[in-house]
């Protein structure tokens, strides 16, 4: 249902594609970016909730439609730090006051995306996200046989990512089940991906840039990749760093992969993703969503 007190803009231009929704009541108002993940598209729902709370959020797509690239590969920085630019410079914002949010693979855009510009961004949420930039996946797998590539680039160069092992014969059968119908998980692929520590150090996400708090929200039951372990390890740079802004990792051990937004449990999921282990069940993971909705709120707020 929509809200009457918001007022949401669709954004369609050569160089940037998205929902703009922002409260009825004049500016100027604190501003988030929130950035999707794996399936590319405008995050709508966290926007449109960040807009009833008092944000002018902008959900942008990463991929997938006109005039952006087809897959999560080599996506630029460039096009997001575009986009923070173009947030900044609304008759609506505060331009000291912008944040990134983003969930899962845009949990892990985020981070990148602070650690980048601790010029413009001001805070970060980032729920059941990666602490290493990872491997792309693009959508025909014989995109793969050239080798892998990274999901994101910087300047024109690749960002440095932790690449997926060869699967093990159990990964193997299991890939097989989930190309013929049956769900899979991918959490241990990942965790074995993980202990390539050379390939970890480079990937890993320089938090300790980030001009702000953060906030890192992860789930115990993730059947997706291992948030837990990435939300330990974001926190841990930080610590041993000297981050001097709040930081947090809050886990909910029933909650898997789709803590996020309050509703994002219950959206139906693309093709694909259907068949993907996440974890939990729709109970707690919007149960988790829910008690999360103030601290995201609490961390956007001191931004």
């Amino acid at each position: 249902m929509e809200n009457a007190s918001v007022v949401s803009v669709q954004v369609s231009r050569p160089d940037l594609v998205g929902v703009l929704c922002s409260p009825k009541s004049p500016g100027p108002h604190p501003a988030v970016l929130v950035v999707g993940g794996s399936s590319g598209a405008v995050p709508e729902l966290a926007a449109r909730l960040l807009a009833e709370q008092g944000f002018a959020a902008l959900a942008v797509a990463c991929f997938g439609a006109a005039g952006l690239p087809r897959d999560l590969v080599e996506i630029p920085l460039e096009y997001f730090s575009g986009a923070l630019r173009w947030l900044a410079g609304r008759p609506e914002v505060d331009a000291d006051r912008l944040a990134v949010l983003g969930r899962s693979r845009g949990g892990e855009l985020a981070l990148l995306l602070a650690a980048a510009h601790p010029e413009l961004v001001r805070a970060v949420v980032a729920h059941v996200p990666s602490s290493v930039a990872w491997q792309a996946v693009p959508s025909d797998p014989r995109a793969m046989m050239a080798g892998p590539r990274s999901s994101w680039s910087r300047g024109g160069e690749p960002v440095p990512f932790v690449p997926m092992l060869p699967p093990s014969a159990a990964e193997m059968a299991e890939f097989q089940g989930f190309l013929s119908g049956r769900p899979v998980s991918f959490r241990l692929a990942f965790e074995r991906a993980m202990g390539q520590d050379e390939a970890v150090a480079a990937a890993s996400i320089e938090v300790e840039r980030i001009n702000g708090p953060v906030l890192v929200l992860s789930g115990g039951r993730d059947g997706l990749w291992p948030s837990e372990l990435f939300g330990e390890r974001i926190i841990a740079r930080l610590d041993a760093r000297g981050h001097r802004f709040p930081h947090r990792h809050v886990c909910y051990p029933e909650a898997g992969h789709l803590l996020g937004a309050p509703g994002t449990a219950a959206r139906p999921r693309g093709a694909g993703f259907d068949r993907l282990v996440m974890g939990g069940d729709p109970v707690a993971d919007e149960a988790a969503s829910r008690d999360s909705w103030p601290h995201v709120l609490e961390f956007l707020s001191i931004s």
